[in-house]
Protein backbone atom coordinates (compact mmCIF):
# COMPACT_ATOMS: atom_id res chain seq x y z
CA UNK A 1 0.00 0.00 0.00
CA UNK A 2 3.10 2.08 0.52
CA UNK A 3 4.23 1.99 -2.99
CA UNK A 4 0.83 3.05 -4.49
CA UNK A 5 0.69 5.96 -2.18
CA UNK A 6 3.92 7.15 -2.82
CA UNK A 7 3.30 6.72 -6.85
CA UNK A 8 0.31 8.63 -6.53
CA UNK A 9 2.35 11.30 -4.84
CA UNK A 10 5.08 10.83 -7.52
CA UNK A 11 3.19 10.95 -10.37
CA UNK A 12 0.64 13.58 -9.07
CA UNK A 13 3.92 15.84 -8.25
CA UNK A 14 5.17 15.58 -11.91
CA UNK A 15 1.45 15.91 -13.44
CA UNK A 16 1.02 19.50 -11.37
CA UNK A 17 4.41 20.49 -12.42
CA UNK A 18 3.96 19.88 -16.23
CA UNK A 19 0.44 21.10 -16.31
CA UNK A 20 1.66 24.64 -14.42
CA UNK A 21 4.55 24.99 -17.14
CA UNK A 22 1.78 24.67 -19.60
CA UNK A 23 -0.54 26.97 -18.59
CA UNK A 24 1.63 29.37 -18.02
CA UNK A 25 2.88 28.97 -21.47
CA UNK A 26 -0.93 29.70 -22.61
CA UNK A 27 -1.53 32.04 -20.19
CA UNK A 28 1.89 34.57 -21.27
CA UNK A 29 1.00 33.95 -24.99
CA UNK A 30 -2.51 35.48 -24.63
CA UNK A 31 -1.37 38.19 -22.02
CA UNK A 32 -3.27 37.59 -19.11
CA UNK A 33 -1.81 40.10 -16.14
CA UNK A 34 0.54 39.35 -13.73
CA UNK A 35 -2.10 39.17 -11.06
CA UNK A 36 -4.05 35.99 -13.25
CA UNK A 37 -0.88 34.49 -14.07
CA UNK A 38 -0.41 34.05 -10.29
CA UNK A 39 -4.03 32.48 -9.48
CA UNK A 40 -3.06 29.92 -13.30
CA UNK A 41 -0.20 29.12 -11.49
CA UNK A 42 -1.30 28.41 -8.48
CA UNK A 43 -4.37 26.67 -9.30
CA UNK A 44 -2.68 24.57 -12.26
CA UNK A 45 -0.20 23.29 -9.28
CA UNK A 46 -3.23 22.18 -7.28
CA UNK A 47 -6.02 21.30 -9.81
CA UNK A 48 -5.55 17.67 -9.18
CA UNK A 49 -5.34 17.45 -5.39
CA UNK A 50 -9.02 16.36 -4.88
CA UNK A 51 -7.45 12.75 -5.82
CA UNK A 52 -6.16 12.65 -1.98
CA UNK A 53 -9.64 11.56 -1.82
CA UNK A 54 -10.28 9.11 -4.64
CA UNK A 55 -9.41 5.52 -3.40
CA UNK A 56 -5.61 4.05 -4.73
CA UNK A 57 -8.17 1.10 -5.84
CA UNK A 58 -9.97 3.32 -8.76
CA UNK A 59 -7.25 5.60 -8.96
CA UNK A 60 -4.90 3.70 -10.10
CA UNK A 61 -6.75 0.83 -11.97
CA UNK A 62 -4.85 -0.24 -15.35
CA UNK A 63 -8.57 -1.05 -16.96
CA UNK A 64 -11.71 1.30 -17.65
CA UNK A 65 -13.05 2.35 -14.94
CA UNK A 66 -17.17 1.35 -14.53
CA UNK A 67 -19.92 3.76 -14.81
CA UNK A 68 -19.83 3.32 -10.70
CA UNK A 69 -16.29 4.36 -10.23
CA UNK A 70 -16.01 7.07 -12.76
CA UNK A 71 -18.84 9.01 -10.73
CA UNK A 72 -16.28 8.41 -8.16
CA UNK A 73 -13.51 10.03 -9.75
CA UNK A 74 -15.47 13.01 -10.83
CA UNK A 75 -16.05 14.20 -7.69
CA UNK A 76 -11.83 14.84 -7.18
CA UNK A 77 -12.50 18.42 -8.32
CA UNK A 78 -14.96 19.05 -5.83
CA UNK A 79 -13.05 17.04 -3.56
CA UNK A 80 -9.99 19.34 -4.32
CA UNK A 81 -11.99 22.74 -4.05
CA UNK A 82 -13.57 21.74 -0.75
CA UNK A 83 -10.20 21.37 0.51
CA UNK A 84 -9.00 24.59 -0.25
CA UNK A 85 -12.22 26.31 -0.21
CA UNK A 86 -11.05 26.85 3.92
CA UNK A 87 -7.12 28.00 3.09
CA UNK A 88 -5.76 31.37 2.38
CA UNK A 89 -6.08 30.55 -1.44
CA UNK A 90 -8.63 33.57 -3.68
CA UNK A 91 -11.64 32.38 -4.91
CA UNK A 92 -10.53 32.29 -8.56
CA UNK A 93 -8.47 29.63 -7.26
CA UNK A 94 -10.12 27.38 -5.74
CA UNK A 95 -13.01 28.06 -8.50
CA UNK A 96 -10.46 26.99 -11.31
CA UNK A 97 -9.97 23.94 -9.37
CA UNK A 98 -13.71 23.53 -9.12
CA UNK A 99 -14.17 23.44 -12.98
CA UNK A 100 -11.39 22.38 -14.69
CA UNK A 101 -12.61 19.33 -16.21
CA UNK A 102 -16.11 21.99 -17.63
CA UNK A 103 -16.19 21.62 -21.52
CA UNK A 104 -16.31 24.51 -24.01
CA UNK A 105 -19.46 23.00 -24.93
CA UNK A 106 -21.22 22.30 -21.68
CA UNK A 107 -20.90 18.75 -21.08
CA UNK A 108 -18.19 18.99 -18.53
CA UNK A 109 -18.51 18.95 -14.48
CA UNK A 110 -19.27 19.42 -12.14
CA UNK A 111 -21.52 21.99 -13.03
CA UNK A 112 -22.07 21.72 -16.83
CA UNK A 113 -20.62 25.44 -17.46
CA UNK A 114 -20.05 26.81 -20.89
CA UNK A 115 -17.99 28.70 -22.66
CA UNK A 116 -16.81 31.89 -21.40
CA UNK A 117 -18.68 31.30 -18.10
CA UNK A 118 -16.08 28.67 -17.28
CA UNK A 119 -13.16 30.77 -15.32
CA UNK A 120 -10.53 31.57 -17.83
CA UNK A 121 -7.45 29.73 -15.46
CA UNK A 122 -9.93 26.48 -15.28
CA UNK A 123 -10.15 26.77 -19.44
CA UNK A 124 -6.54 27.01 -19.84
CA UNK A 125 -5.52 24.24 -17.27
CA UNK A 126 -8.03 22.19 -19.12
CA UNK A 127 -5.67 22.20 -22.05
CA UNK A 128 -2.72 21.94 -20.44
CA UNK A 129 -4.03 19.03 -18.17
CA UNK A 130 -4.93 17.02 -20.99
CA UNK A 131 -2.45 16.92 -22.95
CA UNK A 132 0.31 16.26 -20.49
CA UNK A 133 -2.07 13.55 -19.69
CA UNK A 134 -2.09 12.26 -23.08
CA UNK A 135 1.43 12.46 -23.53
CA UNK A 136 2.73 11.20 -19.98
CA UNK A 137 2.96 7.76 -18.69
CA UNK A 138 0.15 7.14 -16.20
CA UNK A 139 -1.54 4.03 -14.66
CA UNK A 140 -3.99 3.80 -16.94
CA UNK A 141 -4.53 4.89 -20.08
CA UNK A 142 -2.53 4.85 -23.52
CA UNK A 143 0.42 7.30 -23.81
CA UNK A 144 0.18 9.25 -27.12
CA UNK A 145 2.82 10.90 -29.26
CA UNK A 146 3.39 14.49 -29.14
CA UNK A 147 1.79 14.81 -32.72
CA UNK A 148 -1.48 12.62 -32.07
CA UNK A 149 -1.87 14.58 -28.57
CA UNK A 150 -2.06 18.04 -30.85
CA UNK A 151 -4.37 16.10 -33.09
CA UNK A 152 -6.57 15.48 -30.52
CA UNK A 153 -6.92 19.12 -28.97
CA UNK A 154 -7.23 20.63 -32.44
CA UNK A 155 -10.12 17.84 -32.56
CA UNK A 156 -11.73 19.15 -29.85
CA UNK A 157 -11.21 22.27 -30.10
CA UNK A 158 -14.71 24.24 -29.96
CA UNK A 159 -16.11 21.03 -28.12
CA UNK A 160 -14.07 20.26 -24.61
CA UNK A 161 -11.17 22.67 -25.14
CA UNK A 162 -11.70 26.71 -25.78
CA UNK A 163 -10.86 27.13 -29.31
CA UNK A 164 -8.82 30.36 -29.29
CA UNK A 165 -6.44 28.75 -26.36
CA UNK A 166 -6.51 25.49 -27.81
CA UNK A 167 -5.31 26.56 -31.11
CA UNK A 168 -2.95 28.79 -29.46
CA UNK A 169 -0.98 25.72 -27.68
CA UNK A 170 -1.23 24.03 -30.69
CA UNK A 171 0.83 26.31 -32.52
CA UNK A 172 2.93 26.81 -29.80
CA UNK A 173 4.06 23.52 -28.81
CA UNK A 174 4.31 22.65 -32.71
CA UNK A 175 7.14 25.01 -33.15
CA UNK A 176 10.41 23.12 -33.09
CA UNK A 177 12.71 25.39 -31.23
CA UNK A 178 10.42 26.46 -28.75
CA UNK A 179 9.09 22.87 -28.07
CA UNK A 180 12.54 21.55 -27.90
CA UNK A 181 13.35 23.72 -25.36
CA UNK A 182 10.11 23.38 -23.22
CA UNK A 183 10.72 19.34 -23.49
CA UNK A 184 14.22 20.18 -21.97
CA UNK A 185 12.41 22.02 -19.00
CA UNK A 186 10.26 19.18 -18.20
CA UNK A 187 13.06 16.82 -18.38
CA UNK A 188 14.91 18.33 -15.88
CA UNK A 189 11.61 18.65 -13.91
CA UNK A 190 10.68 15.40 -14.11
CA UNK A 191 13.53 14.06 -12.65
CA UNK A 192 13.31 16.42 -9.34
Amino acid sequence: MNNISAMKDTYLAKHHRNVCQYSLIIAKAVNVPNKSIKTIQQAALLHDIGKIGIPNKILFKPKNLTHAEWQIMMLHPLIGAELLSSDSLNNEVVESIKHHHERWDGTGYPDGLVRKDIPLAARIITVADSYDAMTTSRPYGKIFSKRDALEEITLCAGTQFDPELAGIFVSLITDSQYSDELYAKRSLTMNL
